[in-house]
């Protein structure tokens, strides 16, 4: 398939997403809204299973107030409007925590194939499905699970490992680009550790290398604070519950410690993939804020409806500001489009590498210029399939000028591919800069 072709071979994540898209457009066509309501479906459920989930774990007034903080949050509705995999992937972690929680307070065969299923389906999503399985062994340990239950936690393991064979031999060529932790990434320190929890109910969008999120950090922290007051709280309250709120715990910080200090060895820590943490930091501060209201102690009804209201203005506030404000995604493909849309001519030439770009662009950027999609290495995926760096210059220099479309961090293979027309008589004419993406034009000075 054309999309599994792709993400092997330029992406840096796995292709379930992608996959389900294609069956997606199928259906109901490739208008922009048709493209994003996926998204917006996926968030819809993950809203839905939070509270489901939630009523089992933290009691129904908690798990409404945990999923109305969900569904708030200005970090799960800016990638509910994305056509990426980031609902996806915390829809389907989601659901690997309650199948986990089923089948060891259960003890269930079903729940346990089940748990092997969605794990398998988390790591389809994303890679930080690594980070998800990790958090449930730390929560095996924590609750001192006995030793039949590890046993059948080992086997879903196994069960979830032969689901993932078909790809496992993908990986290695989709590290060795270096898109996994890309040079744009913000720099790791303490401060992007605390804005990955503001990015999932503190009122923040997600911070990365463009800018800050929609809240400055002088109001954005505070508010985490306030919400992690609640948290503790909430854990404290469910001390009869400790599977509950051990899972819970184990589902937030675990996952976002582990990432966060695997990333001192590779930097792949990005606020926007832990996402999938957000419900259950959520559900314990919808648990510490319904303790506050039936606790006998004075003032203690006034400091929960005080908390709700500053995390109910923080969030609204944040989420009015953005859509007054949209910050456009780290690249932009309509800008792109635009910005070779009113120059393009039809006999030009364009090449994406690395070749995902191609997908985007095309959808904004109709025409009939040639297109291929080269690999990070320089081979084409998509137009001339097969077509290595050497093919590429031929094919394109029957053509006066060349686009370039790539993204950073910026292949080698580009200089290479640039020196090869220059080679050939082509000099670079201009350079635009559209966020993490480089529009490259080259233009022949002399006649072929």
């Amino acid at each position: 398939m054309r999309a599994i072709a792709l993400t092997a071979a330029n992406e840096a994540h796995p292709p379930l997403y992608y996959l389900l898209l294609g069956g997606w457009i199928r259906l109901f066509g490739e208008g922009e809204g048709a493209v994003r309501a996926l998204s917006v479906l996926i968030s819809a459920a993950v809203v839905l299973v939070t509270c489901l989930f939630g009523r089992r774990l933290v009691g129904p007034a908690a798990a409404l107030l945990g999923a109305g903080l969900v569904a708030l949050a200005p970090s799960q509705v800016s990638v509910a409007q994305e056509a990426r995999m980031y609902g996806l992937l915390t829809l389907a972690a989601l659901g690997s925590l309650w199948a986990l929680w089923a089948a060891v307070t259960e003890g269930r065969r079903r729940a346990w194939v089940l748990y092997s299923i969605l794990v398998a389906v988390t790591i389809y999503a994303h890679y930080y499905g690594v980070f998800v399985v990790a958090s449930h062994a730390g929560y095996l340990v924590w609750r001192r699970t006995p030793l039949p239950a590890w046993r059948s936690w080992v086997y879903s393991m196994l069960g979830a490992l032969v689901l993932l064979l078909p790809w496992l031999p993908v990986v290695p060529g989709q590290l060795a680009t270096g898109r996994p932790w890309p040079s744009y990434r913000p720099p790791l320190t303490p401060s992007l550790y605390l804005d990955a929890l503001t990015s999932m109910t503190g009122g923040q969008i997600f911070h990365d290398a463009i800018g800050g999120g929609s809240l400055p950090r002088t109001i954005a922290w505070p508010v985490t604070a306030l919400a992690a007051s609640a948290a503790v709280i909430g854990y404290r309250a469910l001390g009869k519950s400790r599977e509950a709120r051990m899972l819970l715990v184990s589902s937030v910080l675990f996952a976002l410690t582990i990432s966060y200090a695997v990333s001192y060895a590779a930097h792949v820590f990005a606020p926007r993939y832990l996402v999938f943490a957000m419900p259950g930091l959520a559900l314990l501060i919808g648990a510490g804020i319904v303790t506050l209201t039936q606790t006998s102690r004075p003032g203690s009804r006034i400091a929960a409806v005080a908390a709700v209201a500053v995390l109910l203005i923080a969030n609204v506030g944040s989420l009015v500001q953005y859509y007054r404000q949209p910050r456009p995604d780290v690249s932009d493909w309509r800008r792109v489009a635009l910005t070779m849309g009113g120059q393009a001519r039809p006999d030009d030439a364009i090449i994406f590498l690395p070749g995902f770009s191609r997908i985007p662009v095309n959808y904004y950027l109709r025409g009939p210029q040639p297109r291929l999609a080269l690999t990070p290495s320089g081979q084409d995926v998509m137009g001339d399939k097969g077509l290595r760096m050497p093919g590429v210059v031929d094919r394109v220099s029957r053509h006066p000028r060349v686009w370039i479309v790539t993204v950073l961090p910026v292949p080698r293979s580009v200089e290479t591919l640039i020196d090869a027309l220059g080679q050939r008589a082509y000099a670079v004419r201009r350079v635009d800069a559209i966020n993490y993406v480089r529009v490259i034009l080259l233009e022949r000075s002399v006649p072929p």
